[in-house]
């Protein structure tokens, strides 16, 4: 899946949106307004359990080119063909970034790409019945959230997944279908970047196999870990290619992007947490890719048979390297029926914290954990049981969570070696 913005405070994230959902302050030096391609990591945060909704919208993708449905027999979707580029000039266009793709990925297509080119409603009504967001979950899980203070209790979660989406995303790949989507009636130089990146999807697929179905419905972060590998790759290839074009295209391209994101995020009212976790691939993924090409030849190649597992392993590509795996944890004793478990992860820990040297501190050294959530009544809580890789980490953690306690009122600390939380909302 391509998104795509720029943060108007001086920090520069991968889709336009307001200040307010900007991840970290503005490196010291930094002019505001100022747009350098990629942002360097410092909070990128997640749960499993949301990773595992946004997956559902084609994370890691592939891709093949046509105009409409015809070709399959099918009714023609609205907006599919009256505003596009005839279909040879697609063709062509898609012929030629195939071939920049190849030969930046090393890889060769082993048959063709085909690409549907929707004008934005068409695009956003094909991208929210692409996701099939199930309400029912994703009630829990917002209730998960508010347990931890993540996001206040009265929030909609489904509507801000589905603003969020339909505002941020420029394009995805369903691997189950072989179709790459993206918005965007003409080849513009914004659709031709995002172009490049799910034809590099398209790319993977066809060699590695991107529909992985274990991965979604695992409670661990192994879904979230994949996914920042296949966009790490992906984003690589899209920075390439736009480094091959003019000054003019590529101001063209920005400034498509922010009239795109500028209408489509107005009256918005999106949770910062959202936003953050539907940028975590594309802020670690492309320095944990980096890491994989410096490591050792077709290192890059391989990791996509053996993949990270852990959001660690995204942050820290050494541990990765050195085949540092996590603890496997018993999960806590909850005080009434489970309604959803799974495994925090340092981003996780992150995510808590609020970022910044503190959550680094405190959330480095993650060994692993595993989370419970039950209903009292109308409240939601969670208990989680974390282990650290030392005892100086187990310290700096439990310094933490009771900080971050002395915040949350209903929640409480205890343990030493395996550190243990409750929270309820």
């Amino acid at each position: 899946m391509t998104v795509t913005w720029t943060c108007r405070c001086g920090q520069v994230n991968t889709a336009s949106v307001p200040c307010s959902a900007c991840l970290n302050p503005p490196p010291e030096g930094t002019i505001l307004g100022a747009t350098p391609r990629r942002a360097a990591y410092r909070v990128p945060l997640a749960l499993a359990v949301i990773v595992a909704l946004l997956l559902t919208v084609g994370i890691g993708g592939a891709v093949v080119v046509r105009t409409d449905d015809s070709s399959r027999g099918a009714t023609p979707r609205p907006g599919a063909s009256s505003e596009q580029p005839p279909p040879a000039d697609l063709t062509a266009l898609v012929a030629d970034l195939s071939r920049f793709v190849e030969g930046a990925r090393g890889l060769s297509f082993k048959e063709p790409v085909e690409v549907v080119l929707l004008a934005n409603d068409d695009f956003k009504a094909r991208l929210l019945e692409n996701a099939e967001l199930d309400a029912t979950e994703i009630d829990t899980t917002a209730r998960v959230l508010a347990a931890l203070g993540l996001i206040e209790p009265d929030i909609n979660l489904k509507d801000a997944i589905e603003d969020l989406l339909g505002a941020a995303v420029v394009g995805f790949y369903d691997p189950e279908t072989r179709e790459l989507v993206v918005r965007g009636a003409d080849p513009t130089p914004g659709v031709r970047i995002t172009l490049v990146h799910e034809l590099t999807h398209a790319l993977q697929d066809q060699h590695f196999e991107l529909h992985r179905p274990a991965l979604d419905d695992a409670d661990d972060e192994s879904g979230q870990a994949f996914s920042g590998l296949v966009e790490g790759d992906a984003s690589r290839i899209e920075d390439l290619y736009r480094d091959s074009l003019s000054n003019a295209e590529i101001k063209a391209a920005e400034r498509e992007q922010v009239e795109q994101s500028a209408a489509a995020f107005l009256g918005i009212d999106i949770p910062r947490v959202l936003v953050q976790i539907i940028v975590f691939p594309y802020l670690v993924g492309p320095d944990f890719v980096d890491a994989l090409l410096g490591a050792e030849p077709g290192r890059l190649d391989v990791a996509f048979a053996e993949p990270p597992t852990t959001s660690e392993h995204l942050i820290h590509p050494e541990r990765f390297l050195a085949g540092e795996g996590s603890v496997t944890v018993t999960p806590p004793a909850a005080d009434g029926e489970v309604i959803d478990e799974g495994v925090l992860g340092e981003l996780g820990l992150r995510l808590m914290f609020g970022g910044g040297p503190g959550a680094d501190v405190a959330a480095n050294g993650w060994g692993g954990d595993w989370y419970v959530a039950w209903d009292d009544g109308d409240v939601t809580c969670v208990r989680a049981d974390l282990v650290m890789d030392s005892p100086t980490d187990a310290a700096e953690l439990r310094d933490a969570l009771d900080a971050w306690a002395a915040d949350h009122p209903d929640a409480t600390v205890s343990g030493q070696e395996t550190v243990r939380f409750t929270a309820c909302a």
